[in-house]
Parts: C-alpha cells; structure tokens; sequence
C-alpha cells in the first residue's frame, strides 16, 4: 500500500494535522506513506517519523502542480489520497487523480471515491473533521498529536525558570496581535518575580521583540534559539508560554507546558486553537481588548505565584 497525504496551510494548520498522519500510520503500519506539501516545511518534516517520503507543492500554476502531482501519483505506484487540505484548490487535483491514475480519494471535495462532508468552521475543532473524516475509511483509532520526535538529544539546562513569549504573527496577521505595550506590562511583572523572559519569533518580530525590550529590558531577544527545529525543546523546559494566535503556538501546546493563548473570539480560533493538556485560551471580540489584568490573574493561577 502506497499512501499520499496532501496538506498545505500555514505553520499551525500542518501541526493541527500531525496526529491525522500519526493515526494513518498506525492504521497502515507497512505502508509506504508520502506527504505533500510546501518546500519550507521540509526540512522539520523529514524528521517526522510517521512520513517516509515529502513531496514539495509550493501551489505554483495550477497546471504545473497538477502535472506534477500525477507524475508523483504515477511514479510512486499511489493506492490511496488522503486529502487533508480540503480545498477548491485540491478539488483540481482530486479530478485529474480519479480520470488519470489508479488511485482512490478520501476527501470532502467533489471526485472522491469516499463521500465525506466537512463541517464548517465553527462547529468543531478542525481535528474532529479530520477524525471523521479517516473514519471513512476504518480509521477509528485517532491519535493525540505527539511531537516528541521534536526533541533533541542536548535539552537546555537554564538555571533561572524561564516565561516565552511568542509576541508575532504573519505577514497579514496585525489583528491576531496583543499589544507590545502590553506585553511589555507583562515582561515586568514576570521579571519582578524573578522569571527569564524568552522574546521568540522570526526575523520578521524583531522590531516587535526591540519594542518590548525598551519596555523590559531584561528581557531576552531568543530569535535565534526559536528555529522550528529547537523550538519545542525551548518550551518543553519553561514554567509558561504566552503566545498570539499564530504558528509556533501550536507546537508550544503540545509540549504540555502550560501556554496562555491570546486570541480573537471567532470561528476560526474555536475550531483551530492549539492542542494541549495545558492550553489556557483568552479571548475576546479582538484581541486588543484583553486587558493585561486578565493575564496577570491567570499567570498568578498557573505559577501559584
């Protein structure tokens, strides 16, 4: 058996499907499993145990990537398509795939070979879709997401307990922002209280991460400690995470450590919030409207401060 996962999305939406590609694993022990997805996630990704083999697709001309998608479908000898993605654009794919090549589909979009149809955004977390969804084909066993294959051998040893904060979001992300002003609150409280703070992020947060320590300047800039690949070691050894709604969130709740998620109250953050024993969710209409206070009482809940 030769299995083909598509997933694009960002950051989180590939973390959110991690336990989906674990539970196909278990189901198919000695399949030879290939994932489909953007070039910039390759290289965490080829360390993903559960995934023999990625394939990039970056959505380039439709044409081109459909091209190459029955290249792949063909070359590899593909059963089955689980499609993960769900999407008009994977609808394309899904057409080409039935008239073109062997193999079956499951997915909510039309030409699949298993009828599936997604609930929308709002009505449950977007792994129950995905629990549905595998059912379809005997999949009944699902598996909580487990990134511990994430972990490196050299874990971080810091003496002093340490807080992250995860301040960013994308490009187009501004509204899923706390304000730094109010970060910067929280930096000091922290610090009073004789905790590290951790600014992590992208080079893209840099100015963000520079505004906050003119506010706190004990705090530290951990841009370059908070790679994907060392990131959830990072979390794994901290006493807090405080985060916006955004990527590397994801891979902080499922570390298990406790993680303050800021938040705007809508359909997307009820059915794409991180997974975790220990998530905390704030949330408000925007999330510029959660005051410092609230945070403040939920970090002094979590540390017994």
């Amino acid at each position: 058996m030769n299995i083909l996962v598509i997933k694009h999305g960002s950051l989180g939406d590939i973390f959110l499907s991690i336990g989906a590609i674990q539970s196909i694993r278990q189901h198919y022990p000695d399949a030879r499993l290939f994932l489909l997805t953007q070039s910039n996630y390759k290289n965490i990704l080829n360390k993903f145990p559960e995934v023999d083999t990625i394939l990039e697709d970056n959505r380039d001309h439709i044409i081109l990537s459909i091209s190459k998608i029955l290249g792949f479908v063909n070359k590899h000898q593909i059963n089955l398509i689980i499609d993960l993605q769900n999407s008009s654009r994977t609808q394309f794919y899904n057409f080409f795939i039935k008239y073109f090549t062997k193999a079956k589909i499951l997915s909510s979009r039309k030409f699949s070979t298993y009828a599936y149809n997604q609930k929308p955004l709002g009505i449950q977390h977007i792994t129950e879709n995905h629990k549905d969804q595998l059912s379809k084909i005997g999949i009944n066993a699902y598996q909580i997401s487990n990134l511990n294959w994430m972990i490196k051998e050299n874990n971080i040893n810091e003496k002093k307990p340490y807080v992250i904060f995860i301040p960013g979001a994308s490009k187009t992300g501004d509204y899923k922002r706390w304000p730094i002003n109010n970060y910067g609150i929280i930096a000091n409280y922290l610090a009073d209280k004789n905790y590290d703070i951790y600014l992590t992020g992208s080079k893209l947060d840099e100015d963000i991460i520079n505004e906050i320590i003119k506010i706190c300047p004990t705090a530290k800039n951990k841009i370059e400690e908070s790679k994907i690949d060392d990131f959830y070691d990072l979390c794994l050894n901290s006493s807090l995470i405080i985060s916006n709604d955004t990527g590397p969130a994801h891979i902080a709740g499922l570390t298990n450590q406790h993680l303050i998620w800021l938040a705007n109250d809508n359909k997307i953050s009820f059915s794409c919030h991180p997974l975790g024993k220990n998530v905390h969710r704030i949330k408000s209409k925007s999330v510029k409207d959660i005051h410092p206070n609230q945070v403040i009482q939920k970090i002094d809940y979590i540390l017994n401060i």
